[in-house]
């Protein structure tokens, strides 16, 4: 598997400095950042100047015509692999850990040496984690991991200590608006609203603009509305968030209850991500209590990170909704 080679202009230091020095590389990297910025594409690319014959590690870039890269382009290379879940949404389960350490055991075949991608690494669940710490103790020869992370706290401490982290921050606000308005068919108009619902993660905002993300978030606002008044049912609310997906519908209520904590504490200070229904959350702020929204936004956050597990989606959009109804209407 490979998520395609491919550098963005945010991420082209951190490319860099991983091949800068080919000889000395560590034995695992941790790429560490927000999601949407391009992490994986960074690794597939680094795999790929790493595997070249004929790599030009200035830039850092690959010949595209070797061997290496031929293999690489077609998803057989023999000394690459990715480990990522086998469902969407799933755990990393510890065989394909064991798996892992039969493969990197191995001599490379063709190449200098065996590269891996674990792709997200939050998603081992503790059995793959511990299976993993093995590896990274007694690290094989000639071989180098990618643990590619937007939550590496997630990660047991031993995991993270034993990898050297290479940071992947957020582009500068004008950096990430002149690519998006770049993007033949983007909307120009709404490339500061997305950037602002993505969290400042360019990729992460066109995914949202090609899933038509704008309509749907104004459904979810009006739910939240009509729950906190007492009209909107939780239950048939958390059908239709499923429907909508569950992970995006929770990351946009952790981005509004984020939205509503700041109007509590700076109503006339900071930028809100949901800012064109500013008026309306100013309404919704006045009827809550901004300690009890603290402790809501831990509930859906963990419900989100719950996500990555065996959880009934339903019932974990029912739970949150349940909840929000219970918060909003105690005044």
């Amino acid at each position: 598997m490979n998520t395609g080679a491919r550098l963005y202009p945010w991420t082209l230091g951190q490319a860099r400095r991983i091949t800068q020095d080919t000889e000395r590389l560590p034995h695992a990297l941790l790429l560490a950042g927000p999601r949407g910025l391009g992490k994986a594409a960074c690794a597939a690319h680094v795999a790929q100047v790493l595997s070249c014959e004929h790599p030009d590690g200035a830039a850092p870039s690959s010949c595209g015509t070797c061997q290496n890269c031929r293999l690489l382009a077609a998803g057989t290379h023999p000394d690459v692999q990715w480990v990522v879940p086998a469902e969407e949404g799933k755990a990393i389960a510890i065989d394909q850990i064991r798996a892992l350490a039969q493969f990197l055991h191995l001599r490379p075949h063709i190449g200098q040496r065996k590269i891996v991608v674990i792709s997200p690494a939050e998603a081992m669940n503790t059995h793959a984690a511990n299976s993993l710490l093995k590896l990274l103790e007694e690290p094989p020869p000639d071989s180098l991991l990618f643990l590619v992370s937007s939550d590496p706290v997630r990660l047991p401490a031993t995991v993270r200590s034993r990898c050297q982290r290479v940071t992947f921050p957020r582009p500068a606000r004008s950096e990430a608006l002149a690519w998006l308005r770049a993007i033949e068919g983007f909307p120009g108009e709404q490339a500061e609203l997305l950037l602002e619902l993505a969290g400042g993660a360019p990729l992460q905002a066109v995914a949202l603009q090609q899933d038509g993300f704008l309509a749907v978030r104004g459904e979810l606002l009006e739910d939240i509305e009509a729950l906190g008044t007492g009209k909107g049912d939780p239950v048939s609310c958390a059908a239709r968030w499923k429907s909508h997906g569950a992970r995006r519908c929770l990351e946009w209520l952790e981005g509004g209850v984020m939205d509503l904590i700041r109007i509590g504490m700076a109503p006339a200070h900071g930028t809100l991500a949901n800012r064109d229904s500013s008026e309306r959350l100013h309404v919704l702020e006045k009827r809550l209590n901004l300690k009890q929204l603290f402790r809501f936004l831990e509930a859906v956050s963990e419900s989100r990170h719950l996500l990555d597990g065996p959880a009934d989606e339903l019932l974990l959009l029912e739970d949150v909704l349940i909840r929000w109804s219970r918060l909003a209407q105690q005044k």
